[in-house]
Parts: C-alpha cells; structure tokens; sequence
C-alpha cells in the first residue's frame, strides 16, 4: 500500500465515522421535506452540513452521483461520473426529470439511499 493509498484510506475512514455520529442522525424526514421543498437556495444549518458533506468528497471521483442535462431548460437525468478525465459520465435514462429542482432531489435522495439511509 503507498502512502497515498494509505492517506486516502484514513481520510475515508474517518469520513465514514464523521457521516455515522455527525451526519446521519441530522438526517430527519422533516429534513428531507425541508429538501424537497426546496433543492436549491438557502437551507437550514442542519440540512447544509448534510449537503456539503455529500458534496465534498473530492477523495472519490470514480462512481460520484452527477446531475446531466439532455435536453436544455427541459430534461435532466441522474449519472456517474467515471472518474477519468477525457471520460462521458454514465447516464442513468430511467430516472428523468422535468427540472433541475426535481433532479437535485433526486439525486439527494439516491445519496441517502447509498449512504444506507432509509427515505
């Protein structure tokens, strides 16, 4: 193992014990309604801790949850972004939405959902 790998390791799994006593008992379904409500703009000082933290995780490009316009001011999908430059991201057409509110929900739900979080 280099040290890289073995840095990236420690920084993971501290994240991932950060996520079980900080973050997951944040997660409410008021909280969730809150997102619904409202995908984007200002939130509550609970709800933005959870969103960045599921946003900051520059340690893990491969597989991060993207939204993907395909059709401007019309249509948005959800996807995967490979993780290497030069690389299209995967593009899930079976989840679809009709705005880019609606497609920030969506995502937010199937990073709960990965997270091991019930919605």
């Amino acid at each position: 193992m280099t040290e890289k790998t073995k840095d990236s390791a420690v920084y993971l799994d501290i994240d991932k014990r950060i996520f079980e006593t900080v973050i997951k008992p944040l997660i409410t379904k008021e909280l969730i309604e809150e997102h619904r409500m409202n995908p984007i703009g200002k939130h509550s000082e609970n709800l933005g801790l959870v969103l960045r933290y599921f946003r900051r995780h520059h340690e893990q490009l491969e597989g991060k949850d993207v939204i993907i316009c395909t059709k401007p001011e019309e249509e948005w999908h959800l996807g995967e972004y490979p993780g290497e430059r030069g690389k299209r991201p995967t593009i899930f057409l079976d989840e679809s939405f009709d705005s880019v509110e609606a497609a920030e929900h969506g995502l937010f739900l199937k990073r709960l959902k990965k997270y091991g979080v019930e919605v």
